[in-house]
């Protein structure tokens, strides 16, 4: 097999895994849903590009130190969920005070660190849902363990033709998932339940991590 047939089959090996971690429910998900309904398509893709900021160094230091890398994480999963579920809480903390606001009348374009911090809060909602989660850097480590490998069998070419046939999934979704943030935020009546339903989906969130990481069970099923 030639290397140009070598990194076609990684590109569709990329295509192939990458929808598992990309669309799959969490709470970078949800917040780009809540960062859409008040930035709109925008906020989706400035959420998607502070999760690449912390991704693209992340999957360049793996295709050198997989292994290493699944060791630590090992060791430091419990603090690392502490902390994003931290975040978790005060981000949906912001969604009921928005939310309250809402139904009172009023606008309160300060309280959610999204809204409050505009494109720098959209980024860094972005990046710290990333860097901060456990699950992210464990399925770089073993679902896309194979990726990883495969990059790295094929140098700076091998890099770049899979994190390229990879992140562009994480713009669409963010997009995406903005976008109807946005359409909903617009029809009378649901603004303020969308916020108040995304502030219970992200505790469900942090409390399924927490419950996973202490305690060995699950609340949600995926």
């Amino acid at each position: 097999m030639t290397a140009r047939q070598e990194l076609r089959g990684l590109v569709v090996k990329t295509l192939a895994i990458t929808p598992s971690g990309a669309l799959s429910p969490g709470p970078l998900s949800a917040s780009a849903v809540a960062i859409g309904a008040l930035l709109g398509p925008l906020g989706g893709f400035l959420v998607a590009l502070g999760h690449m900021l912390f991704e693209l160094p992340y999957v360049m230091l793996l295709v050198k130190w997989a292994e290493r890398f699944n060791r630590v994480l090992a060791r430091v999963e419990k603090p690392l969920n502490l902390v994003v579920a931290g975040f978790i809480v005060f981000f949906a903390y912001g969604l009921f005070r928005d939310a309250a606001a809402a139904l009172s009348g009023t606008v309160n374009t300060g309280s959610a660190i999204t809204v409050g911090g505009g494109v720098l809060g959209a980024l860094l909602t972005g990046a710290v849902l990333t860097g901060f989660n456990p699950y992210f850097l464990a399925w770089w480590v073993t679902v896309g363990l194979p990726l990883v490998r495969g990059a790295a069998e094929h140098g700076v070419k091998g890099f770049t033709v899979m994190y390229a046939s990879h992140v562009w999934m994480d713009y669409a979704w963010l997009v995406l998932l903005a976008a109807a943030g946005a359409g909903l935020s617009r029809i009378a009546g649901l603004y303020a339940a969308l916020l108040a339903g995304l502030g219970v989906v992200l505790l469900l969130f942090a409390a399924d991590m927490l419950a996973r990481s202490f305690a060995g069970k699950r609340i949600l099923p995926f």
